[in-house]
């Protein structure tokens, strides 16, 4: 890869890790083609982005439309953007069906509008939708445990949508699952204001979302040293604000930061990651 390519790579590198402070800490336990690991992982950022963090829809199909050409060019080894040029050598060897970068784009456009999960298992499952053809990808390129590497992701997606619970239901989705509500005798609109049994039924989610995210840590399927760090990390994170009297409070102060038992968190889960 060009010098030029490289600071291009580098700049969404650094975009990105302002957001998952773990990130750049995974980096350095990337064993092999550092720079395809990132490139991937950054692309994987830019459709979580249109597909949950572009609130016009429009903008989004926009986006996720030129991506959706993107990946059939970077298919015939004509890119353009500079994370699918990064990839492609291991695009040219691994030879990803076309369906599959399809089933990504339509399960990006699926969550612009997903129906109110019914448990907890519903809604992982919906973010399933987009997380599983990507996490196929993932593993056609780099080897790493498809099923293991969509559940981290899974779970880490339901941790960031439920850190910005106000925009996410005053844009008419519901980031917990409807049984968790009845079991708080909560209604969809009593989740905009603090409250006790919102308290608790914030702090229940956090740890049944941590408890996901430390199997996702310590099993022995390969993930991969980025997804080990980002499993580590998170579930640190859910498990502090599920202990938490203000859990909400304590999951966005945690999301923007690295702390000691994260850091120690993401790195042995990198660690054994890589091996």
């Amino acid at each position: 890869m060009s010098e030029e390519a490289s600071a291009e790579v580098a700049s969404f590198e650094a975009k990105w890790s302002a957001a998952y402070p773990e990130f750049g800490l995974a980096l350095a336990f990337v064993r092999d083609d550092r720079s395809a690991a990132s490139a991937f992982a950054c692309l994987v950022f830019e459709i979580e982005h249109a597909a949950f963090g572009i609130r016009e829809a429009q903008p989004a199909a926009v986006k996720l439309q030129w991506w959706a050409e993107e990946f059939a060019r970077a298919a015939r080894g004509e890119a353009r953007h500079p994370l699918t040029q990064a990839l492609a050598d291991r695009l040219a060897t691994a030879a990803v069906p076309t369906r599959v970068w399809h089933d990504v784009i339509v399960g990006a456009l699926a969550q612009r509008d997903p129906e109110p999960p019914a448990d907890t298992t519903a809604l992982l499952d919906s973010y399933d939708t987009l997380y599983a053809p990507l996490a196929t990808v993932e593993s056609t390129l780099f080897g790493t445990d498809a099923r293991a590497i969509a559940a981290t992701l899974a779970a880490t997606r339901a941790l960031r949508e439920t850190a910005a619970l106000a925009q996410v239901l005053g844009d008419g989705k519901l980031p917990l699952p409807l049984d968790l509500l009845a079991r708080h005798r909560l209604a969809r609109g009593d989740l905009a204001d603090a409250s006790a049994a919102r308290e608790a039924a914030l702090r229940e989610w956090f740890a049944t979302v941590s408890e996901r995210l430390s199997a996702s840590a310590t099993r022995e399927r390969p993930i991969g040293a980025l997804r080990g760090a980002m499993a580590g990390a998170n579930a640190i994170r859910a498990s502090r604000a599920a202990a938490s009297s203000a859990p909400l409070d304590a999951l966005r102060d945690a999301m923007m930061r690295l702390s000691l038992p994260m850091t120690w968190a993401a790195w042995r889960a990198a660690r054994r990651s890589r091996r």
